[in-house]
């Protein structure tokens, strides 16, 4: 007569552990950075037909503009101007281009322009970002009443 072996055999979970830990610690992280980028002071227009983020955009560019019409960056100067905008938007294409080897940067721009911004102080902005060849603009509301 054989022996059986009478021992049990436990899976060692201590790798899916640790996995698991990462990837939460990761996407903790990469939450916090977007979300840095987005400014509390601004209070965004509401409309009707607001919709969510495309999840399909390659790399996305929040631009804050205050009621002044200045632009908010993380942790600089505010740009108070339309050619320094173009200027700050020009070196951030020149990067992605460097990144991608495309010839147009492939990311997209969103501009989070507070709802007592005139007019006069956010269209040379938008039309910074054209001159900087961004094609991919979206304005952010949030969804009114309908």
């Amino acid at each position: 007569m054989s022996q059986s072996n009478t021992e049990k055999c436990e899976p060692n979970l201590t790798p899916l552990l640790d996995l698991v830990l990462q990837l939460v610690m990761f996407f903790m992280l990469v939450t916090n950075f977007v979300m840095e980028q987005t400014s509390a002071e601004i209070t965004l227009p509401s409309a009707n037909a607001a919709k969510s983020l495309d999840k399909g955009a390659n790399e996305i560019i929040f631009l804050n503009i205050n009621a002044k019409g200045q632009v908010l960056l993380t942790g600089d100067e505010p740009l108070d101007n339309p050619v320094q905008v173009e200027g700050y938007l020009k070196r951030l294409a020149a990067i992605e281009m460097k990144k991608t080897g495309k010839d147009k940067p492939l990311g997209t721009l969103i501009l989070r322009i507070d709802e007592k911004t005139p007019f006069e102080k956010s269209y040379p902005i938008m039309r910074a970002c054209r001159q900087a060849n961004y094609t991919k603009v979206e304005l952010r509301a949030i969804r009114g009443e309908d």
